[in-house]
């Protein structure tokens, strides 16, 4: 099974081309948040029934009502070899206001609620605190309480997004975490799901 995960596209036109040409290649794609504003998002959604995405903080909170079935917020999702994908989008505070927040304490409640076990490969817009989300200056951008249930939870792997100038991956004790590049460097993250294991190797569009 071949999984594209993207993030941060917001509302570049070239990914839309990019994605018509490419997106028969994946048996699945994901954009982890951030994607533009409604139009866009429905012409993302357009390309292909296998695209999913979660809202980021440039979403605003009902923003899943539009593609609800295409929304994998809070939604878990059984795929091969036992594993499953769960989604969850926005992030926490930001500097800047933006309509997609939600306090430390929502992300945690919500996200403690959700069916995340060891073989879950986590789709989050945010990273975890402390964990390849430097945005300069040893300041961190990355969600406490994300890196809470990482903690708690152990799943198999966490992808995100948020963090434009990051990209790379971290083992986490059980877990691995992707930082899957911004949407205009026309790269994202390949996954390759067989015979239990995954193979995970930057892809360019």
């Amino acid at each position: 099974m071949k999984v594209l995960l993207l993030a941060d596209l917001h509302g570049d036109e070239s990914i839309l081309d990019r994605l018509r040409a490419i997106s028969g290649k994946y048996d699945m794609i994901i954009v982890a948040g951030d994607l533009g504003n409604d139009r866009y998002i429905e012409e993302v959604l357009s390309i292909s029934e296998k695209i999913y995405w979660i809202p980021g903080n440039m979403e605003r909170l009902e923003s899943c009502e539009a593609g609800k079935e295409k929304c994998i917020h809070g939604r878990r999702m059984d795929i091969t070899d036992g594993m499953n994908i769960v989604g969850f989008g926005f992030s926490g505070p930001t500097p800047f206001g933006t309509p997609g927040e939600l306090s430390e304490e929502e992300i945690y409640q919500q996200m403690n609620a959700l069916p995340i076990d060891e073989k879950t490969i986590l789709i989050t817009h945010t990273p975890p605190y402390g964990i390849l989300d430097d945005v300069g200056d040893g300041i961190h951008a990355g969600s406490k309480s994300v890196k809470k249930i990482l903690d708690e939870k152990t799943p198999r792997m966490l992808a995100c997004g948020h963090i434009h100038h990051v990209e790379g991956k971290e083992n986490v004790g059980k877990t691995t975490v992707v930082q899957i590049p911004e949407g205009r460097t026309l790269k994202g993250v390949l996954l390759i799901i067989e015979n239990g294991q995954i193979m995970i190797k930057m892809e360019s569009l």
